[in-house]
Protein backbone atom coordinates (compact mmCIF):
# COMPACT_ATOMS: atom_id res chain seq x y z
CA UNK A 1 0.00 0.00 0.00
CA UNK A 2 0.73 4.06 0.15
CA UNK A 3 2.50 3.56 3.33
CA UNK A 4 5.18 0.67 2.41
CA UNK A 5 5.85 2.79 -0.76
CA UNK A 6 6.84 6.13 1.64
CA UNK A 7 9.03 3.58 4.10
CA UNK A 8 10.50 2.19 1.14
CA UNK A 9 11.46 6.06 -0.19
CA UNK A 10 12.63 7.10 3.43
CA UNK A 11 14.67 4.10 3.76
CA UNK A 12 16.33 4.32 0.03
CA UNK A 13 17.22 8.12 1.03
CA UNK A 14 19.15 6.81 4.10
CA UNK A 15 21.58 4.71 1.95
CA UNK A 16 25.27 5.42 2.84
CA UNK A 17 23.94 7.46 5.88
CA UNK A 18 26.12 6.40 9.03
CA UNK A 19 23.69 5.84 12.36
CA UNK A 20 23.77 4.64 15.85
CA UNK A 21 22.94 1.82 17.50
CA UNK A 22 20.17 2.61 20.09
CA UNK A 23 19.69 -0.99 20.54
CA UNK A 24 21.73 -3.66 20.55
CA UNK A 25 21.62 -5.98 17.36
CA UNK A 26 20.94 -9.50 18.23
CA UNK A 27 21.02 -12.67 16.06
CA UNK A 28 21.46 -10.28 13.10
CA UNK A 29 18.38 -8.13 13.99
CA UNK A 30 17.46 -5.40 15.87
CA UNK A 31 16.23 -1.53 15.28
CA UNK A 32 17.61 2.03 15.16
CA UNK A 33 16.22 5.46 15.16
CA UNK A 34 16.07 7.50 12.03
CA UNK A 35 14.29 10.95 12.79
CA UNK A 36 11.15 9.84 13.79
CA UNK A 37 11.16 6.22 12.45
CA UNK A 38 12.03 3.13 14.35
CA UNK A 39 13.46 0.50 11.52
CA UNK A 40 14.00 -2.65 11.69
CA UNK A 41 17.48 -3.63 10.87
CA UNK A 42 19.35 -6.88 9.49
CA UNK A 43 23.03 -7.41 9.76
CA UNK A 44 25.48 -9.35 8.39
CA UNK A 45 27.55 -9.19 11.93
CA UNK A 46 25.58 -11.59 14.33
CA UNK A 47 25.88 -9.19 17.51
CA UNK A 48 26.57 -5.89 17.93
CA UNK A 49 26.89 -3.63 21.05
CA UNK A 50 24.52 -0.35 21.29
CA UNK A 51 26.26 2.70 20.32
CA UNK A 52 28.39 0.80 17.20
CA UNK A 53 28.11 3.23 14.37
CA UNK A 54 26.84 1.75 11.26
CA UNK A 55 26.09 2.23 7.80
CA UNK A 56 22.87 1.63 5.85
CA UNK A 57 23.65 -0.68 2.63
CA UNK A 58 20.19 -1.69 1.21
CA UNK A 59 16.51 -1.65 2.28
CA UNK A 60 14.77 -5.07 2.53
CA UNK A 61 11.31 -4.47 2.69
CA UNK A 62 10.68 -2.35 5.74
CA UNK A 63 14.04 -3.28 7.12
CA UNK A 64 17.54 -1.35 6.69
CA UNK A 65 20.33 -3.86 5.69
CA UNK A 66 23.52 -2.49 8.16
CA UNK A 67 27.15 -3.26 7.98
CA UNK A 68 29.65 -1.80 10.52
CA UNK A 69 30.92 1.59 9.40
CA UNK A 70 34.60 1.70 9.16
Amino acid sequence: GPLSNTLNRRGHELIDQQLTLTTPVINGKGEISAGDTIWRVVSSAANLPAGTTVKVVAVEGTSLRIETAS
